[in-house]
């Protein structure tokens, strides 16, 4: 809980260090110089991308490599060098040119997002109190085993059509449906099927099989630790009968080892005409319970493949969710005094109501804004304490900051938790972020209401704000 407590002062204080000069502009995305020779080798690449940000808005994606900023190449430029082109709070727009799975030349306008660097926005608030709606903030980690070898003459970027080696006659069926769950993710991210002239060729193995050593006697019945993994189909994390590589298990405990793979062979770059070895990826897992290959490989093989091309870790795989969703009303806060309203997004549902920049908010739905950080801390972690028991075990999760005890609330408490958030010791105005639940006000209000002062007027304002909603995961 320290932790978390910690995390919440620190995300003022650090930006408060941070406000040294009136403005900043944000495009929104990191990147890194890569040293794989197989994608992007001497050129930055994409490796996280903020939501709602101008960098997703102008399509930038994951592992798209830049090639050019404002027409300047990037080529074996140093990181603060391009870095600097981007950064530069002269231009209010940057064109960056990339290369990707789907192109080979493309440029994207991204237009950048310039305000006060003293204000903090909803999507930053949103995570600080994240523990009033786990279920909306999330931040988790897990791992899948795997060991991928890459051929060091192969250009990943020169592909981009692909076939699948014949399917075994005696498993057809389940090889149908691998190659299916193939296509469609392949497809997705840019390639296409060409079954006449494909760039390169898809080979799978798989085995599923009883643990020999495996002893139900010695195994000791204690609470599971859960296994969570990202549905990428549902946009949702599930809990699988699945070992974390990082966990330590005696061989004996584990019933069920299942084993996949694949290979893509390039047929015309290299050596044309000939099959030659570019990508393979194998994973081992443990099982602890009966879990059917196809079951396995609907939720895991669209992960597995976010690998591909710009793998990272060739050991292992470490992903990242990132879930974030909260009521978007467009206001942004001053961080050396909360309660005044430092900027207001342009056609958000705060502009268009009327709140303008330099109103001090007096309320949120009736709730005072405190510019105390202490009280909102010390609420925030009494609130915390007191309702632990109103979460459900059953979802319990490790957070990627490290801490072991996040869990979503028990639906039958939705009523409990409301009501102890009415406690006037707990309430916080920016509960508002996450008003629409009802474990955060049972009425399930669809409006808010705003009073602020302007010029010693008292001001009213109602209106709706905007869910904002998004999933994102990295591999590395």
């Amino acid at each position: 809980m320290r932790r978390i407590l910690f995390l919440f002062a620190l995300s003022f204080i650090v930006l408060h260090i941070n406000a040294q000069s009136e403005k900043i502009c944000r495009t929104g995305f990191a990147f890194e110089i890569s040293n794989n020779p197989n994608w992007g080798n001497g050129e930055p690449v994409i490796i996280n991308i903020t939501p709602g940000s101008p960098a997703e808005r102008a399509g930038l994606k994951l592992n798209d490599i830049i090639l050019e900023v404002n027409q300047q190449g990037t080529y074996l430029k140093p990181h603060h060098t391009i870095k600097a082109w981007m950064l530069d709070n002269n231009q209010s727009d940057i064109e960056i040119s990339i290369r990707n799975l789907e192109t080979d030349f493309r440029t994207i306008k991204i237009d950048k997002d310039c305000r006060s660097r003293v204000g903090i926005d909803e999507s930053k608030l949103a995570p600080v109190f994240a523990f009033y709606s786990l279920e909306d903030v999330q931040n988790r980690t897990f791992h899948i085993p795997m060991k991928i070898t890459t051929n060091t003459e192969s250009i990943l970027s020169d592909y981009r059509t692909f076939d699948f080696a014949p399917v075994d006659a005696g498993t057809p069926e389940i090889d149908n449906k691998i190659s299916a769950v193939f296509e469609k993710v392949l497809t997705q991210r840019g390639l296409k099927r060409d079954k006449e002239d494909p760039d390169f060729i898809i080979q799978t193995f798989y085995s599923y099989e009883n643990n020999p050593a495996y002893n139900p006697i010695t195994t000791v019945k204690t609470e599971d630790k859960a296994n969570w993994r990202f549905d990428i189909n549902n946009n949702k994390m599930v809990k699988l009968p699945l070992y974390s590589p990082t966990d330590v298990v005696d061989n004996e405990k584990v019933p069920y080892f299942l084993e996949f793979g694949f290979r893509f062979y390039d047929r015309k770059f290299i050596e044309p005409g000939k099959m030659i070895q570019i990508w393979e990826c194998e994973v081992r897992e443990r099982v602890k319970s009966n879990y059917g290959l196809e079951s396995y490989l609907e939720i895991n093989l669209p992960l597995i493949l976010l690998k591909y091309p710009y793998p990272g870790n060739m050991n292992l795989g470490t992903y990242e969710v990132n879930f974030l969703q909260y009521n978007y009303t467009g206001l942004n806060y001053n961080i050396e005094n909360l309660s005044k309203v430092e900027f207001v997004d342009s056609n958000s549902p705060a502009a268009l109501a009327g709140i303008k920049k330099g109103d001090i908010i007096k309320n949120i739905q009736g709730v005072k804004l405190s510019n105390n950080l202490k009280n909102l801390t010390d609420s925030y972690r009494g609130f915390i304490n007191e309702t632990m028991n109103l979460r459900n075990p059953g979802t319990r999760y490790t957070d990627t900051n490290g801490y072991k005890d996040c869990m979503f609330w028990e639906v039958g408490e939705y009523n409990k938790v409301a009501k102890t958030l009415n406690k006037k010791s707990y309430q916080t105005a920016f509960t508002y972020l996450f008003n629409f639940n009802q474990y955060i006000d049972w009425e399930t209000p669809n409006t808010i209401t705003i009073e602020v002062d302007r010029n010693k007027e008292s001001l009213d304002f109602q209106f709706t704000p905007e869910v904002y909603k998004s999933a994102q995961i990295s591999a590395f």
